[in-house]
């Protein structure tokens, strides 16, 4: 008797359980991105990338299928391309470390960029939960706090779509011009040949064909540093996002405690109601922000547990190059490998700098509830603020292969590293 009662109980709770998530699928779908929302003024250039490589998740199938097709291909010629180099040069060091210097990164993003499309489906779920908390803040000062970094993000993503943008028109720019002056005929009557930036065989005479190789290779170069700034950004808008909601989840169990809260509140039951519920409150918003971190990570396991490792990898082998051409002072060169390698670091401490401001924001709720005046609390609010201390001492991560948690001291990992396999390199070489 008491089994089949348990059994019954046990599905009610189930079926209620599935219907509350049914429910709450539903209200998230009904605030689905709407033209005139205000959220969207927020999230533009990202939109704009995303539509540029085929990632924007309200985009449509047909068009979408299109992009990332194309992008697919051209980053697999590209790897075939260089990597047919080995068909018609002579093998050396130089060569190989000249195209595993440019192959492995593009290998990278290729598996990071097609793990991404898998994904879509996460993409469009996180995005969909933007816009349900943004409709969901009625409170000025929550509204507030999300527009600020939601305005970081959108801040941060200009000036790396900027500097991008940038560095490749400057690169293109001195490439161009140094082929067209190397070109010349010096009094010799002779000319010098032009050189590409990356070694690639078409199985044509490349002096004869330069311009259209050029331009396929700037298109390669264009579609796979698009495709670092949309996913990059995008990232680090989410991560934003969570950190906006942790702050209004401290901001709301500050208030609930604030002396200016009960101030006017006579009645001790109706003011224990009040501060119980400003602490349901923030605790529900932090359960918000558990929830979209659990869907970022779902999102970006795979493409990150690929990247992570390729990225080492690369890292080591430019740091040989440009220690083999310092040697040879090859100085154009030189520049190249220096620049590829700053590009490297710099976006290893994006990546893990993100990691951390999660780290910091997740954490802080614990150090704002201690010194908060928890103790005008009732016994039985302040049990509640003891499950979210407890739950906050453990900070929110996102841990890739299990092993590794994006933060500052995760880059110092990843930059020993890859010191660690170059000097390794240097020492068998």
């Amino acid at each position: 008797m008491h089994f089949t009662i348990y059994n019954v109980q046990s599905n009610i709770l189930n079926l209620c359980d599935n219907l509350w998530k049914e429910i709450r699928h539903n209200r998230i779908m009904a605030f689905a991105p709407k033209q005139d929302c205000s959220v969207d003024n927020y999230y533009a250039i990202n939109r704009i990338l995303l539509l540029c490589v085929g990632l924007w998740p309200y985009q449509k199938s047909n068009w979408r299928y299109i992009i990332i097709t194309f992008f697919t291909i051209t980053f697999i010629l590209s790897i075939v391309f260089q990597l047919t180099t080995f068909i018609t040069t002579q093998y050396n060091t130089d060569i190989l470390l000249h195209v595993l210097a440019y192959s492995v990164p593009w290998l990278a993003y290729t598996l990071k960029y097609n793990a991404l499309c898998l994904n879509l489906r996460h993409i469009r779920d996180l995005m969909d939960r933007i816009y349900y908390d943004w409709n969901e803040l009625n409170n000025v000062q929550e509204l507030e706090i999300i527009k600020k970094y939601s305005a970081l993000g959108r801040f941060i993503t200009l000036i790396t779509t900027l500097f991008i943008y940038i560095s490749i028109s400057c690169f293109v720019l001195i490439l161009f011009l140094s082929n067209f002056l190397l070109n010349i005929p010096t009094t010799m009557n002779e000319s010098h040949p032009r050189q590409l930036p990356v070694l690639m065989e078409y199985f044509v005479d490349q002096q004869k064909y330069f311009v259209p190789i050029f331009v396929h290779i700037c298109v390669i170069i264009v579609c796979g540093l698009t495709t670092v700034a949309a996913t990059e950004t995008l990232f680090m808008s989410y991560i934003q996002h969570t950190c906006g909601l942790f702050e209004i989840a401290c901001c709301r169990i500050e208030q609930a405690l604030h002396k200016d809260t009960i101030q006017g509140i006579t009645s001790f039951t109706k003011r224990n109601s009040v501060i119980c519920q400003g602490i349901i409150n923030g605790f529900y918003m932090y359960k918000k922000a558990i929830e979209f971190i659990e869907i970022l990570k779902t999102n970006c396991k795979l493409a990150y547990s690929l990247l992570m490792p390729l990225g080492v990898l690369s890292l080591s082998v430019n740091l040989y190059r440009l220690s083999r051409l310092i040697t040879s002072r090859e100085y154009y060169e030189m520049i190249i490998s220096f620049t590829f390698i700053v590009g490297h670091f710099w976006y290893m401490f994006f990546c893990n700098y993100v990691g951390q401001e999660l780290i910091d924001h997740s954490s802080d709720i614990f150090y704002r509830i201690y010194n908060a005046r928890w103790y005008v609390a009732p016994l039985r609010a302040q049990k509640l603020l003891l499950l979210v201390m407890q739950r906050s001492m453990r900070h929110c991560t996102i841990v890739i292969d299990g092993l590794f948690i994006p933060s500052l001291e995760g880059f110092a990992t990843l930059t020993s590293m890859s010191i660690s396999y170059f000097a390794m390199i240097l020492s068998l070489f």
